[in-house]
């Protein structure tokens, strides 16, 4: 057969000008090595990436603000002392490092809340256990300490931003710089990056509700099982990680669906959601069963349970519930999670186009009658933001329904209850800032560095600092970035170092309050004992009380120190002044002012001048037993 190469005709033996074949898929003939080796190079994945993100820039910008994110939620996470609410968490994830369980006693000293009420009677924990678990294997990789007891909760809050990026994308796939700009407020949010950095729940609410959303965005697109099995398994750990706000998470994705999607749901589909409820319910309440909490003496209420002191009643003539919800809302805009301005601009520009869409009017009219660049300005995706917002929204109101916070009880709200609702409703301010871009540059640039940098989206209604009055209006995000590379000296730190140098080991110190007793137990409870934690009202069983150590009772003992933080009653002021004397009066603010919620929180330490200014005669007073009484 005579062989005629394929760039030549058969009948002519001319080169053919329609080459179909490439020389290297030829007749059979030998190639052409030099021709074979360059068409069939592939571009390696390591090219294959690089050139993915050089035609996705908005990508490379997102992974550079998260890897910004994860380093300020990463660095120097000891700067300050573990507070009230993460000491429990370490402490009861020591002992179930130590012991195999959920108790909250180590051997030598009992975390429990107000008389042990927040303990069963086996001694174990009745609070979510998700926190535990976390700290207990993190305490066993790299040790105890105040690094490694925030370590896995900012490690997952970074995950949770980046799955956020996910959701955003997978919601807004043909608008990557309003994704870029979304994702931005909330990865340089200073509040989510607070909570973030917090040995509690906090982070994990924000990874329950991102992740529940977008695994259900997952399910509904392809139908497979796989999706719907871990939106159940993650809404399970949401109520494994927080009782209330873990229910929040799905009754706000339910609520959502039957919003938006209940008419295009198949009966298929239904049945799928219900079983997938249903484990996820069944899972969570026998597990409450077996703690006691449902059917046992805890199932009166979380106040019923938690023992906590100095709560009236509420005897007003609105419903709580109408309560609730008027002063969280009015906090999410006075703490700047809800911008005013970009929500008025952002619930008016959907309230005008719903209503021109009822009046019929044709979207050619409006373009004839505008120019281009205010088309291009027009032209944004607010319904599906909107929807977005949405599930944010449904989840701070179940968050408020579900709350057992006395609101009326306090000058301000504890806005950690609604955290999962921050990266959601972020989303507005994002939308604005594209807005703003697509018609000026200029007013885009402003509207960005305004509202990421400062607090001035609540102006002037921004909330004041609970202790010093302040306004909580500023640059927050370099605060925040000024104050984590620094140390802040707190009461707990100062306490515990005076302990460390002056008492004995295995002194018994007294403190009343056991939020502050706890913080204490976490840095000094190898060195002294406290005493002093249980009275005859405790609800422990009476064998349980009896099987552990004499010190724990208020019968027999006589501390060897009393430490007293915040205002002492002039009547039991005189009562310690009879056997103990004043060691120690440390110039340093009495409440741990590094909470992460703004109206809590000081960027700067405060000074005992500052606190008796606010609160009079409110200090950290430290007692010794006068010489020549026993403590035993």
């Amino acid at each position: 057969m005579v062989y005629f190469p394929p760039a030549m005709s058969r009948r002519t033996g001319k080169r053919s000008k329609n080459r179909r074949r490439s020389d290297c898929a030829n007749h059979g003939a030998p190639p052409r090595a030099a021709d074979c080796t360059k068409q069939s190079t592939r571009p390696s994945p390591t090219s294959l990436l690089i050139q993915r993100l050089r035609a996705a820039p908005y990508t490379i910008a997102a992974i550079g603000v998260l890897l910004a994110a994860a380093y300020l939620c990463l660095v120097n996470l000891d700067y300050a002392a573990l507070w009230h609410d993460e000491a429990p968490s370490a402490l009861i994830g020591k002992n179930l490092m130590e012991t195999g369980d959920i108790s909250g006693w180590d051997g030598r000293n009992l975390v429990g809340g107000t008389n042990g009420r927040t303990l069963n009677a086996q001694l174990r924990d009745v609070l979510p256990p998700l926190t535990y678990l976390l700290n207990a294997a993190t305490f066993n990789l790299l040790g105890v300490s105040v690094t490694t007891a925030r370590l896995a909760p900012a490690l997952v809050g970074i995950l949770s931003l980046g799955l956020l990026f996910l959701l955003l994308r997978q919601h807004l796939p043909n608008h990557p710089r309003l994704v870029f700009l979304m994702f931005l407020f909330a990865a340089w949010s200073p509040q989510l990056l607070l909570y973030f950095r917090q040995s509690r729940y906090y982070a994990f609410m924000v990874f329950g509700v991102i992740a529940a959303f977008y695994l259900y965005e997952c399910w509904w697109r392809s139908g497979r099982i796989r999706h719907l099995a871990a939106l159940a398994l993650v809404a399970a750990l949401a109520f494994f990680n927080h009782y209330a706000g873990g229910a929040a998470t799905m009754l706000a994705l339910a609520t959502w669906h039957l919003s938006l999607r209940a008419k295009a749901t198949t009966p298929r589909q239904w049945l799928e959601l219900t079983v997938g409820g249903l484990v996820v319910v069944a899972l969570g309440g026998a597990y409450l069963f077996w703690l006691g909490v449902i059917g046992g003496e805890r199932s009166g209420g979380f106040l019923a349970w938690a023992g906590m002191a100095n709560i009236t009643e509420y005897h007003g003539a609105l419903p709580v519930v109408l309560i609730r919800l008027w002063i969280y809302t009015r906090d999410l805009f006075t703490t700047d999670w809800i911008s005013w301005p970009v929500f008025l601009w952002f619930a008016g520009t959907l309230a005008f186009i719903a209503v021109r869409r009822r009046r019929g009017a044709r979207p050619e009219r409006n373009a004839r009658a505008g120019s281009a660049k205010r088309r291009r300005a027009d032209d944004l995706p607010l319904a599906t933001v909107g929807r977005v917002v949405l599930m944010g929204a449904l989840f701070a109101l179940f968050s408020t329904l579900l709350s057992e916070q006395p609101v009326w009880n306090n000058p301000v709200t504890a806005l950690r209850y609604y955290v999962g609702a921050l990266p959601l409703l972020l989303a507005m301010k994002g939308l604005f800032a594209e807005w703003a871009w697509r018609r000026s540059k200029f007013m885009g640039t402003a509207a960005l560095a305004v509202l990421l940098l400062s607090s001035a989206g609540a102006w002037p209604f921004n909330m004041n600092m609970n202790y010093t009055g302040e306004r909580t209006l500023g640059l927050h995000l370099p605060q925040f970035v000024r104050e984590i590379h620094r140390p802040y000296r707190s009461s707990t730190q100062v306490v515990s170092d005076y302990l460390l140098e002056h008492a004995e080991q295995d002194d018994l110190v007294y403190v009343p309050d056991f939020a502050d007793r706890e913080t204490l137990i976490f840095t000094i409870g190898h060195h002294v004992l406290f005493c002093c934690v249980l009275n005859e009202l405790t609800p422990l069983p009476p064998e349980k009380v009896a099987a552990l150590p004499d010190w724990l009772s208020t019968e027999n003992n006589i501390p060897d120190w009393i430490i007293m933080f915040g205002k002492v009653n002039s009547g039991k002021l005189k009562q310690i002044e009879k056997h103990y004397v004043v060691v120690a009066e440390p110039d340093v603010f009495f409440y741990p002012t590094q909470r992460p919620e703004l109206n809590w929180h000081a960027f700067t330490p405060l000074s005992t001048a500052t606190a008796v200014a606010a609160y009079k005669d409110f200090r950290v007073r430290i007692f010794k037993l006068r010489d020549g009484i026993s403590a035993q």
